[in-house]
């Protein structure tokens, strides 16, 4: 026996069968869910069973009233509330690192209190920044308390320009404007120690070709970076001090400066530096290896003044020897290249107050003769 399809219209069944505790969550005075047959005929020669097809649920987040409708293909239509809240406190929003620099990179994290949440779940969001631009803003979905509560805003990015970095919020039927000012980097310290300043090679000379770092230190940065420095040598010409942009550190650390050029005279070449809110005079003697300068005296007694006896422009000619003898003729001390000078010890053991005299050969025709006085 064939029993026509028209016996199968059943959409009162249906609802009964289809609301089930999945549909607890919605509103049992909203939910509409109806089901008709799509024709065909059963042929009744005993037991049996009938299938229907309802389709697969797509989410697709259409705003129809105060529901968001999930529609699917040939399935029923199922309303679910749409989230609002009655308030954004944007005004009282708390930001974990409220400090934007330009073109540094930036991480931080906005909580947003929000007054008359009304429970339901709320879709994410990715806002860019405007009108500095290289900022973004984002929120995964999640679901909002009824009454009071907040959400997590995700900030990141690289703010591209100093000013105002705009984003507009749309969130549960409320807007809500946040903007974060970027700021220009300053570079500030506490201490900058020019005057003990290192120089390597030390020895820079007249008209000849020099590559060097001048090192100096400096305590209490503040973590940003300086300006890049291209200063020409004043007093002196022919000398350049440059470098990129260096990073004040909070611990303090050592800044390097290259030096390099050919100074065109002797003397003292200096270089007027500002840097994180501190003036530095940078100074390099200059030493003409045809001009040598023995001192007459010295006084090795550890005030840091004249300690050592030695013949800065030695320094150019590393082939040179210096030999120093006592009244009596007594070798006390020799030295071979660069870098001479002698403290006052024989043998670890202050030499006395008394007249030293010196020979120097500066090459094998050159030789240099004289005498000197240590002094306590």
């Amino acid at each position: 026996m064939k029993i026509n399809a028209i016996f199968f219209n059943i959409g009162f069944a249906i609802i009964l069968f289809f609301v089930s505790p999945a549909m607890a969550a919605v509103e049992q005075d909203s939910t509409i869910v109806s089901a008709t047959s799509s024709g065909g005929s059963m042929e009744n020669n005993g037991n049996g069973s009938v299938e229907f097809s309802f389709g697969q649920l797509l989410y697709a987040n259409e705003i129809a009233g105060s529901y968001q409708v999930n529609q699917g293909i040939q399935q029923p239509a199922i309303y679910e509330l749409a989230s609002s809240v009655s308030s954004l406190s944007c005004n009282n929003y708390m930001i974990d690192n409220p400090v934007l620099w330009k073109g540094e990179i930036y991480n931080g994290v906005i909580i947003l209190p929000y007054l008359g949440g009304n429970g339901a779940n709320y879709l994410g969001l990715n806002l860019s920044s405007s009108p500095v631009k290289g900022l973004t803003m984002t929120l995964p979905t999640g679901k909002l308390v009824k009454g009071n509560g907040s959400i997590e805003l995700v900030l990141k990015g690289v703010p591209t320009d100093t000013g105002i970095a705009l984003f507009n919020l749309v969130f549960g039927t409320k807007t809500c404007p946040i903007s974060l000012r970027v700021y220009s980097p300053q570079p500030e310290l506490s201490v900058l120690l020019c005057d003990n300043l290192s120089l390597y090679p030390s020895a820079v000379g007249k008209n000849l070709d020099y590559s060097g770092v001048v090192s100096i230190t400096y305590s209490g940065g503040n973590n940003v970076k300086t300006a890049p420095v291209s200063l020409s040598s004043q007093g002196v010409n022919g000398l350049f001090l440059k470098a990129d942009a260096l990073l004040l550190n909070q611990a303090g650390g050592v800044l390097n400066y290259t030096l390099l050029g050919k100074p065109t005279n002797s003397g003292t070449a200096v270089f007027s530096l500002q840097i994180g809110g501190k003036a530095c005079n940078v100074s390099v003697k200059v030493l003409d290896s045809e001009m040598i300068k023995v001192s007459d005296f010295f006084s090795p007694n550890g005030d840091g003044v004249n300690d050592h006896w030695t013949i800065p422009e030695l320094a150019l000619l590393p082939n040179a020897k210096v030999f120093i003898f006592d009244r009596f003729g007594r070798l006390l001390a020799e030295n071979i290249g660069n870098g001479f000078r002698w403290d006052g010890l024989i043998n670890n053991i202050p030499a006395p107050v008394d007249s030293y005299w010196y020979l120097v050969k500066l090459n094998e025709n050159e030789s240099l003769r004289g005498n000197f006085t240590l002094m306590r």
